[in-house]
């Protein structure tokens, strides 16, 4: 899948800021400034008090965080040249472990150098140890690596979690900056973080999807944590902006039990099967009439898993054409059509368009 191929439609934002938005009153945000070690920095990541993505994310993710070994060579020659190198931002958990949320590819970068993953390249000030491993390299030259220091800003944890997150957004100078869901990935890891990787492996939802793989930004696991968070939270907590509101979810999943994982997938997987017993793969969650190109509607899907989500199989293949052409002639009301296409994540119009929905889609069928 093409990183910036859109996989929902992008809905037109009509009104600039929701009026309904909470304030955010506590603006407390600390932060600590160290000058970690190389060597200390290694040892955190080894005993994972300090989590690195490449490192400890799945397969599927790590490549875009991963320097090309000429890019990496170069930053370890402006170590040796005490070229100064920009900070590294780090977040704070609960349990005091830090997630590095900017920084990665540098970080990354010298451990893999520090474990003899690459050779030095291009290199064209130091010359002379071109082509060398870590353990090639004079002692010297091993320790003055090795001691040399990185200033790390970190983002404690008594800090507000909205401007935590809000300031990690501003702050992540990738050369494709993290989305909210790629930020959550970091700063939320837990089981249901890790549940939401492994949905987005589901087939069915592929074929939904139109992709034959997860999508590399995440963007399919916000779907699916939406999902949860309608569930889960329920429509009466829905809070703008939408990314904190997704993120209350997040955290709370952080230490979801075995069990609780298991019943959350089986309800995900089932839901979906279960919108697949009444439309096709091509017409699911999207405005009918659709083309070959049409993508999904994020709206159409929170709505249509939701109604769905604690119907039997049974009842849904009993009402399965009726509820199809109530489907259809929803897509002739063009207020509905207006509140699932513009400032959709806007509250009143969420509250809105999930008020239609029931009273033309669920009444006296559901």
């Amino acid at each position: 899948m093409n990183d910036d191929k859109p996989i929902y439609e992008r809905e037109e934002d009509i009104i600039e800021q929701d009026p309904d938005a909470e304030p955010i009153y506590d603006r407390k945000l600390l932060t600590q400034p160290y000058d970690l070690v190389i060597e200390s920095l290694i040892e955190q990541i080894n005993n994972k008090t300090l989590y690195l993505r490449p490192i400890n994310e799945r397969p599927s993710f790590q490549r875009r965080y991963v320097w090309p070994d000429l890019l990496a060579s170069r930053l370890i020659e402006s170590i040796l040249l005490n070229v100064p190198i920009p900070p590294c931002y780090l977040s704070q958990n609960e349990e005091f472990e830090l997630d590095v949320i900017d920084g990665q590819q540098r970080i990354y970068s010298i451990y893999r150098f520090l474990k003899n993953q690459f050779r030095l390249s291009g290199l064209e000030i130091l010359k002379e140890i071109n082509k060398k491993f870590f353990y090639e390299l004079d002692r010297k030259v091993q320790r003055k690596i090795a001691t040399h220091t990185l200033r790390c800003v970190v983002i404690t944890n008594d800090s507000n979690p909205k401007i935590k997150f809000d300031v990690f957004e501003r702050l992540n100078t990738n050369t494709v900056p993290l989305n909210a869901q790629e930020l959550r990935n970091c700063i939320y890891r837990g089981t249901l973080i890790d549940l939401l990787g492994k949905l987005s492996e589901y087939e069915p939802w592929h074929n939904i999807l139109r992709t034959k793989k997860p999508d590399k930004r995440m963007r399919d696991e916000e779907l699916i944590l939406r999902f949860y968070a309608f569930q889960i939270k329920g429509i009466e907590s829905y809070y703008t902006p939408q990314k904190h509101w997704l993120n209350d979810m997040a955290k709370a999943g952080r230490r979801f039990s075995n069990e609780r994982i298991e019943e959350l997938s089986d309800l995900w997987k089932s839901t979906i099967d279960k919108c697949l017993i009444i439309f096709s793969p091509h017409d699911c969650f999207r405005r009918l009439p659709v083309t070959k190109s049409k993508v999904i509607n994020r709206a159409l899907m929170d709505l249509t898993m939701c109604s769905l989500a604690n119907v039997s199989k049974q009842k849904v293949m009993d009402i399965s054409i009726e509820f199809y052409n109530r489907y259809l002639q929803l897509m002739n009301n063009q207020y509905f059509i207006d509140m699932i296409s513009k400032s959709v994540d806007h509250k009143s119009r969420t509250l809105g368009r999930f008020m239609i929905w029931h009273d033309e889609m669920c009444n006296g069928l559901l």
